[in-house]
C-alpha cells in the first residue's frame, strides 16, 4: 500500500506533513465525513493543525483530484477519498452516507433522455432509510 506522501508525490502534490495527515485519515475511509470531521479527528493525533490548514488542504487534494467534495444537503459538504465514478445513499435518520454503483444511473442514461443537452457527468444522492435504520 502506498504511503500518503507517494499519493501526493504522484499526483504532483508538495509532500507536507499536514496534507499527508489529513490524507492518511482518509485513505479507506467510507464515512464521507466532513471537513469539520476530518479536522477533529485529524487534530486529536496533530494538536498543531489548524482547522484553516485542513480546509485549504481538503480543497488542494480536490484539485489535484485524489478527493471528491459530495454535497449531500445544502451547506453540508462532504469529502470521499473514493474519486471514481459513484452515487451516494444518505440515510435521513441516523445521516449515513453509503456509495452506490454508477452504473443505477450513468451519463449515457441521461443523454438519452436529455436529447438536446450536452450532459456531462451525473451525481445522484439517494435519501431513505438504512439497513440498520429500516
Amino acid at each position: 500500500m502506498k504511503t500518503p506522501a507517494q499519493h501526493l508525490t504522484e499526483k504532483s502534490v508538495k509532500v507536507t506533513a499536514q496534507r499527508a495527515a489529513v490524507l492518511e485519515f482518509l485513505q479507506g475511509n467510507r464515512d464521507h465525513p466532513s471537513p469539520d470531521e476530518v479536522y477533529r479527528k485529524v487534530h486529536k493525533r496533530f494538536p498543531y493543525i489548524s482547522r484553516a490548514t485542513v480546509y485549504n488542504t481538503i480543497k488542494t487534494l480536490v484539485k489535484a483530484g485524489m478527493l471528491q467534495e459530495v454535497l449531500i444537503q445544502q451547506d453540508k459538504t462532504r469529502v470521499d477519498p473514493n474519486v471514481s465514478q459513484h452515487h451516494h445513499f444518505k440515510c435521513l435518520r441516523c445521516g449515513t452516507v453509503k456509495d452506490m454503483p454508477y452504473a443505477l444511473m450513468t451519463a449515457d442514461h441521461v443523454r438519452k433522455s436529455l436529447k438536446n443537452y450536452q450532459v456531462k457527468e451525473v451525481r445522484m444522492v439517494v435519501e431513505g432509510l438504512c439497513k440498520q435504520c429500516r
